[in-house]
């Protein structure tokens, strides 16, 4: 018996042996396709499997759930409009940790209004024609935390700051000490426009913004420029006490280039999304019945696809050349610049990058109103709050040459 165990062990180190002998020999012609680094991840995680040793994925962890509260509100006196809320998103992935960021947003710009609407939630009522434009600045805070109840009491912690001094006895008993400094910071500046009509049981809406910002990760030590455009097309329709639904459809192209402690482009990142969602209305009576809550919820579908290329290749570096110049002084970029997405860059991107496509669930709900009269130059208000939730109901990911696997382990 011992004799053949000694058996089995010798042929076991001898093929481990043939293995990697077989790897060094075709390194050179693997490493140019980019097929080396998944063979050999997989070579490691068979052997892994064989000697019965943990074998973790090596993979980032997803994105498997958020949950994104946002309160805002508008004024317009005259031709002036301001406006101004808060975002909290909680994102939950697939190892357990969790991201909490809180972002504020102010805006100051000019809208023309012709007509007068009421709307009460997603209802509205009147006739009317806006073309409204703004510069906007946003700054937002990241952290990083390994699970639910750190996440808590760091929530716990930013609402005792945003409390005065002098009014802390009238909400909390006791203070608690303030949050660690944030993980990530992120400060945006661009422009929004919309072109808004009315006209009975019928809402239109067009929107548009572009967004030029600098994320800096104080974890990674890393410095990354965001160059993002959005567009949404919103429908509506139904009048006070009776049925009608909504549907509304957003998609949003950013351009990231991150630069390493030094200075160095590392990598860029071309990120697509898509979203659809709508909601149908209850009859008048039953909608009263419930107080609205149902008619206000909608769902739909936001799919992501996130193509990311290293830029420590100098092939890729300079394919990607035109967009390092661009971006790497952010304060001299103006918004526009870089923003199409060669097709000599997309090509590099399925060739040398890698690929993460993520489909979620969404569900919308929507709080607030607002009402406003003008004949060009008059008086308007609006106070909104939303509440969307995600949840991943499918994720893959793609290596070059356009290699697919299914990430079942953040489905489960």
């Amino acid at each position: 018996m011992r004799a053949q165990a000694g058996q089995s062990t010798l042929e076991y180190l001898a093929l481990v042996l043939l293995v990697v002998l077989l790897l060094g020999a075709g390194a050179a012609g693997l490493a140019a396709s980019g097929i080396a680094g998944a063979l050999v991840a997989q070579v490691h995680r068979a052997l892994c499997i064989v000697a019965g040793g943990g074998c973790r994925s090596r993979d980032a962890p997803c994105l498997v759930a958020s949950e994104t509260a946002t309160s805002s509100t508008g004024l317009r006196v005259a031709l002036v409009r301001l406006g101004g809320g808060q975002t909290v998103i909680r994102e939950r992935r697939s190892d357990g940790s969790e991201r909490l960021t809180v972002a504020s947003r102010a805006g100051v710009g000019l809208g023309l209004v012709l007509g007068g609407s009421l709307r009460v939630g997603g209802r509205t009522v009147g006739t009317s024609i806006a073309a409204e434009g703004s510069g906007v600045l946003t700054r937002s805070r990241t952290w990083h935390v390994s699970g639910r109840r750190e996440a808590d009491e760091l929530l716990r912690r930013l609402a005792a700051e945003a409390v005065p001094h002098g009014r802390a006895d009238l909400v909390v008993r006791h203070r608690p000490p303030p949050p660690r400094p944030p993980d990530v910071v992120v400060r945006e500046h661009g422009l929004d426009a919309a072109l808004r009509g009315a006209l009975g049981r019928i809402g239109l809406a067009l929107e548009a913004e572009d967004v030029l910002g600098l994320r800096e990760d104080r974890l990674a030590r890393t410095r990354t420029v965001v160059l993002r455009r959005r567009n949404g097309l919103v429908g509506t329709l139904g009048l006070l006490g009776r049925s009608g639904g909504s549907a509304e459809a957003r998609s949003e192209e950013r351009i990231e280039l991150t630069f390493d402690g030094a200075g160095a482009p590392r990598e860029l990142a071309v990120v697509e999304a898509r979203r659809l969602h709508s909601g149908a209305r209850l009859p008048g009576l039953l909608d009263t019945a419930i107080g609205g809550r149902a008619a206000a919820a909608q769902s739909g579908r936001l799919v992501a696809i996130e193509r990311r290329l290293d830029l420590s290749n100098p092939q890729s570096l300079a394919v990607a050349g035109a967009y390092v110049r661009a971006l790497r002084d952010p304060p001299l970029l103006k918004l526009g610049d870089a923003v199409a997405v060669t097709d000599a860059l997309r090509e590099r991107l399925e060739a040398a990058g890698t690929v993460r496509a993520r489909v979620y669930a969404l569900r919308l709900r929507r709080a607030g109103g607002g009402a406003g009269l003008s004949a060009g130059v008059g008086l308007g208000g609006q106070v909104d709050r939303t509440l969307e939730q995600l949840e991943l109901v499918a994720a893959a990911d793609g290596g070059p040459g356009g290699v697919w696997r299914e990430r079942a382990d953040c489905l489960r």
